[in-house]
């Protein structure tokens, strides 16, 4: 993780929650940082990706941090498109041992 320190102190400053509260805030982290690696991956500021989305920084700021409320999956769609990506949801009986490019939620 390119961001270990910045996702460490996020996930510090929130108060702690019940377990199941605790791991839907986990799964906006880990989100987070996918995106944040994608980003980064393919060459792009915040900005550049911001633009190509036709939203702002700060929205994207705000879903690399773990976007506070549960990303919407129109954004999550928009954020794929603008880094040439797919979305994919799947709902499989059985999970892979391995996800790659991918954030488990359930």
């Amino acid at each position: 993780m390119g961001n270990y320190s910045r996702w460490e102190d996020a996930k510090k400053a929130r108060p702690h929650t019940a377990a199941e509260r605790r791991a839907a805030i986990e799964q906006d982290l880990d989100l987070g940082q996918l995106i944040y690696d994608l980003r980064t991956a393919a060459g792009l500021s915040q900005r550049e990706l911001a633009l190509r989305m036709g939203t702002t920084q700060s929205v994207i700021s705000r879903l690399e941090e773990g976007g506070g409320a549960r990303n919407r999956m129109d954004t999550l769609a928009r954020v794929a498109t603008a880094l040439g990506r797919h979305l994919i949801v799947s709902f499989p009986q059985q999970l892979p041992a391995e996800l790659k490019d991918a954030v488990r939620v359930a």
